[in-house]
């Protein structure tokens, strides 16, 4: 069992991460549910007849990213670099990172391009159809350079104790954006997040973490993807695929996320990884569950905690989020009260 972090000092980097400056680049997204009940069929075609009870619209991608943050930690000050189309959908993904406290003049409106939206229709709990708007073209040249001038220049001058880049394969990431940010970030010692896609082929060295899913780092290693081993431990194709990434990207710390296993940390000091457990108790939806990754491990690091304790807050943090619907977040108290339970638990195990 691994450790378990006191409630002291949880409380201790909860405290520090308050005053952070955190920058997330990436492709943004809104997150579109509508959901209700279907109970016949339509006299037009053999599809379901939806009576539609609710929608929600909610931060997705990179904003999801960002809200995760805010949640995590909510008087931390948190910008955001990206693209939207000039539409309703791309006023609506600004609106609500402006209602979110995050700060927007990050944000580029490039005419006739589409905001990225997926609209997910729920039957019940049952997801039944999923409609995605978007352009993956890559975006022109221009608005890279002012996206990696803006941000490279807050780099410069201290103005951010982090950054985090996610990469959806969207046109958005280029090599050049990529190689521009880790390096100069790399140079003023500032921490940087990548959670990468195997579909876009950039190639950087020295960022800070890392966070593939298994999938994602098998391909990215460009191993044919088996199945786990029982134990992650000793799981030698995972093994190899790990000391593959950690050869060609050069990160300080590469966290694996391996679904209902966990995740494994490897790094200088970790080689053959620290595996984690997860501590999901129910899994009702996974999606948007790497972002909170991603963002527990990036703010708490920032904030000072040791590689493994930001892992197991991530792993906690990411339990929790699982157990709820669509892209959801989790806050401090929450996972002050994970590991309460976790404690409790070993007490009486023991």
């Amino acid at each position: 069992m691994p450790p378990i972090i006191s409630s002291e000092r949880f409380n201790t980097l909860v405290s520090a991460s308050k005053p952070l400056r955190i920058a997330v680049l990436g492709d943004l997204m809104l997150d579109t549910y509508i959901s209700g009940t279907a109970s016949r069929l339509s006299q037009e075609a053999p599809v379901p007849v939806l009576r539609v009870r609710d929608k929600s619209i909610r931060l997705g991608g990179a904003a999801n990213v960002m809200r995760n943050l805010k949640a995590l930690s909510p008087e931390a000050k948190i910008f955001a670099f990206g693209i939207v189309g000039v539409d309703e959908p791309g006023e609506k993904l600004r609106a609500l990172l402006a209602g979110a406290r995050i700060n927007t003049n990050g944000i580029v409106g490039v005419p006739g391009r589409v905001t990225i939206e997926k609209q997910r229709v729920i039957a019940g709990n049952q997801q039944i159809v999923r409609m995605d708007f978007e352009e993956t073209a890559p975006v022109d040249t221009e608005i890279r350079d002012r996206l990696i001038e803006t941000l490279t220049k807050k780099i410069r001058l201290h103005e951010l104790d982090a950054v985090v880049i996610e990469d959806y394969a969207k046109g958005l990431i280029g090599q050049e954006m990529l190689d521009a940010i880790v390096s100069t970030a790399s140079h003023e010692g500032i921490f940087t997040s990548l959670d990468p896609h195997p579909g876009n082929p950039v190639r950087t060295r020295g960022i800070s973490l890392m966070t593939p899913n298994r999938a994602e780092a098998f391909a990215l290693a460009g191993v044919y993807h088996t199945d786990p081993a029982d134990d992650p431990a000793k799981d030698p194709a995972l093994q190899e695929v790990a000391a593959k990434i950690r050869r060609e990207w050069a990160p300080d710390i590469l966290l694996v996320t391996l679904g209902h296993q966990g995740m494994a940390l490897y790094s200088e000091k970790e080689p053959r990884g620290f595996v984690i457990p997860t501590i999901a108790r129910e899994v009702f939806d996974v999606s948007g569950a790497g972002d909170t990754v991603i963002s527990a491990f990036t703010l708490y690091h920032a904030a000072g905690a040791t590689d493994r304790e930001a892992a197991l807050i991530s792993n906690q943090a990411a339990g929790i989020v699982v157990g709820k619907a669509g892209t959801a977040t989790t806050d401090p108290a929450e996972i002050a009260a994970s590991f309460k339970l976790e404690a409790e638990a070993e007490k009486r195990n023991a």
